[in-house]
């Protein structure tokens, strides 16, 4: 953190973990201090009325000494109103308001800070502009989960963050645990929260069993549970969970294509590798050099990465499901598969049959 900053601003779509930048710059400020000085402002707005009326009392505080001298700091927490919304961002008073806030960091009394902890912020207002100009930026974006790849970025934070709490994880247990919740830090944070209380101070390894009873599945991770229940065989499971996502109004093909093609088809490859080139499936470097043996145009058809090289993590995990799995069953599942989605999109039979179906298939 740069001395001569007065201003540091944390936004972006994770506002768990900008709210976590935001409190540990705060209390870095205002560590030493007598407190007199110290002040955090509630940023939620719920019109545009609102948020002209906190971002005044942000500036009058930020004008106002400190009264007994000595350093003044104002955090203005989760910030809801600058991001384009007609409430927010959009509206000509809120810009106003804000160009008043970036006046008066021009123009702070000495020793005076602020913090600023952001929802959103819309990037392409005049105020953005002038704003980067007098405050330390920092935005944090969630990991984006529509791309391949994302198991291994949220993998990556979950252990920086277990480290907080000096939690360890089983291989399996990781897995389970990265697939349950979403890119949220923040529920990341709280579910690491819950399993530090669960464990106590005797155990600091998480198992599987822990992250099943402790860790709530999001709305991303009951996709997850679909495909585990596909790769234990559980066609009970897998029928019911298909089934409450249904009655939620998740579209069929939806289902499909997220849960149940990308299971199946990394499976195939995965049991491909193995038995074409003796890939050992508990050694991830194996899967590495196997895939490095093959042909460009051979790679395409494996899951991709988002710099579009092949994604061997997800084949190694897929491996380690495969059990029996034959090559034979296991393209015969992706056949299955393909005729499945296109009943979906082009023929009158119902949704709910047809995966069924396809379920009793693939478990069977």
């Amino acid at each position: 953190m740069a001395d001569e900053a007065i201003a540091y601003v944390f936004f972006g779509s994770d506002e768990g973990a900008a709210g976590s930048a935001a409190q540990k710059t705060y209390s870095k400020l205002t560590a030493g201090g007598d407190g007199w000085g110290d002040e955090i402002i509630d940023g939620a707005a719920a019109t545009a009325d609102d948020a002209v009326e906190i971002l005044g009392r942000t500036v009058s505080g930020l004008q106002m000494f400190n009264m007994f001298g000595g350093r003044k700091v104002i955090w203005l927490k989760g910030v809801s109103f600058l991001g384009d919304t007609p409430s927010g961002a959009r509206s000509e008073a809120v810009q106003e308001a804000m160009e008043s806030l970036v006046a008066a960091l021009e123009n702070l009394p000495a020793d005076t800070y602020l913090v600023m902890s952001c929802m959103e912020m819309d990037k392409r207002r005049v105020f953005f502009k002038k704003l980067s100009k007098v405050a330390e930026l920092k935005e944090f974006s969630k990991i984006d989960i529509s791309k391949p790849g994302w198991e291994a970025e949220v993998s990556a934070l979950t252990l920086r963050m277990a480290k907080t709490h000096e939690l360890t994880f089983e291989n399996a247990a990781l897995d389970l645990f990265v697939q349950r919740v979403n890119e949220s830090s923040r529920q990341i944070a709280n579910e690491l929260a819950k399993l530090d209380v669960y464990l106590g101070t005797e155990r600091r390894r998480v198992t599987v069993d822990d992250v099943d009873l402790m860790v709530a599945v999001s709305r991303n991770g009951v996709i997850f549970e679909i495909s585990r229940a596909i790769e234990q065989s559980n066609c009970r499971l897998a029928v019911r969970l298909i089934n409450e996502q249904l009655e939620h109004g998740e579209q069929a093909v939806s289902i499909m294509r997220a849960a149940i093609v990308p299971t199946v088809r990394n499976r195939f490859c995965a049991r491909l590798l193995m038995d074409s080139f003796g890939v050992d499936a508990s050694n991830y470097r194996s899967f590495e050099a196997a895939i490095a043996k093959l042909l460009p145009m051979d790679r395409k058809m494996l899951p991709l990465k988002k710099d579009g090289s092949p994604n061997s993590y997800a084949l190694f995990n897929a491996a380690r499901t495969c059990g029996k799995l034959s090559l034979r069953k296991a393209r015969k599942d992706l056949q299955a598969c393909a005729l499945a989605d296109r009943q979906l999109v082009s023929t009158q039979v119902d949704d709910r049959d047809i995966l069924h179906k396809l379920v009793v298939s693939l478990t069977s």
